[in-house]
């Protein structure tokens, strides 16, 4: 039985990762119902506000399908949302058996475990469960850590600069890496800059057309930031000395906080060099994207600012190397 609900739960699994970022903030989840072993019905969360995967299956069923198992990847929502609890739909009529992945670390959605026994259904969890949260890492960061999944990017050359002396960094990558970053940027639910990059690269901070548009996010203490920018068209969060103080590392945490009460799941973080040193000196990130390009500075704008021991590695682990062109991006990931 349980190498069966393994093999299912993985099935489960590929469904889910048919969904991409239309379905933020909810997370990604597949569903499966099996009957004498044999897959009868499946379906995904395909977009915010639109069924569930639980729903989906359901709907799919052919008749007459009784004592049958579902396979789902998270926990079925107890709650009422953009739609009906999903917990309302399993039929023990229809289901005799529930296998779940994951438990739903939302509060609000939690308890369908509790009310799927209520109606004299069996229940498996925590079946392939380390799987299925990697799918969902900025959902369960989110929700876990009480604070957003941050991505700190940064464009660099070869000898490890961010821009010139003066600031000037348009361009150091190419079309293609800025395209991916677009892509990126699109994932994301909010970007964040300082206010010096702010100033000297008045930057969009958008996807260029790519997908949604991130909320932008600008540390300005001093609220110093003229208007005319282009990022105040975008109806910006602007952090100031409302709620920050003078000690960087202090400052981290709040923004974290801050955001995490906007309900802002993820950040990507871009800079400046100040800016990306704090976020790596306060340890608060979660994933590290480098884009290399071909060129030397000899000197320049550094995208680290303090010292650091040649021991330190900051659990950094290697993810992914991607090519575009003459340039090249690595994905390091924090190992807690």
């Amino acid at each position: 039985m349980k190498n069966n609900d393994k093999y299912f739960m993985k099935l489960a699994i590929k469904e889910a990762k048919k969904a991409n970022n239309e379905v933020f903030p909810n997370p990604k989840v597949g569903c499966l119902i099996v009957k004498d072993g044999k897959v009868v019905s499946k379906g995904f969360h395909k977009r915010f506000g639109g069924r569930h995967a639980e729903q989906v299956a359901i709907d799919n069923l052919p008749q007459n399908i009784t004592n049958a198992t579902m396979y789902v990847t998270l926990e079925p929502c107890a709650h009422k949302g953009k739609t009906a609890p999903c917990i309302d739909l399993i039929n023990p009529s229809i289901i005799n058996r529930v296998v779940i992945s994951s438990l739903d670390p939302n509060p609000s959605a939690s308890g369908g475990i509790n009310a799927i026994l209520n109606k004299k259904i069996l229940v498996t969890k925590n079946v392939c469960s380390i799987k299925s949260k990697k799918i969902n890492q900025r959902f369960f960061t989110y929700h876990e850590k009480k604070r957003p999944y941050i991505i700190i990017k940064a464009a660099l050359t070869l000898d490890g600069f961010i821009a010139e002396s003066n600031g000037v960094s348009k361009w150091i990558t190419n079309e293609k890496s800025r395209q991916s970053v677009h892509f990126l940027r699109s994932n994301c639910d909010a970007i964040l800059i300082g206010n010096k990059t702010a100033i000297i690269d008045n930057p969009s901070l958008d996807s260029h057309g790519t997908g949604k548009d991130p909320i932008p996010v600008i540390i300005d203490r001093s609220k110093s930031l003229k208007k005319s920018l282009k990022i105040f068209k975008k109806n910006p969060i602007i952090l100031s000395r409302d709620i920050l103080n003078n000690k960087p590392m202090d400052n981290v945490k709040i923004i974290l906080d801050e955001l995490y009460k906007r309900n802002i799941q993820s950040v990507l973080v871009e800079g400046g060099g100040f800016t990306i040193t704090h976020f790596l000196d306060s340890g608060f990130f979660d994933e590290l994207h480098l884009y290399y390009a071909p060129k030397f500075l000899g000197s320049g704008l550094s995208i680290f600012n303090t010292i650091k021991s040649i021991k330190d590695s900051s659990n950094l682990v290697l993810k992914k190397v991607d090519k575009f062109n003459s340039d090249f991006r690595v994905i390091y990931k924090r190992k807690y």
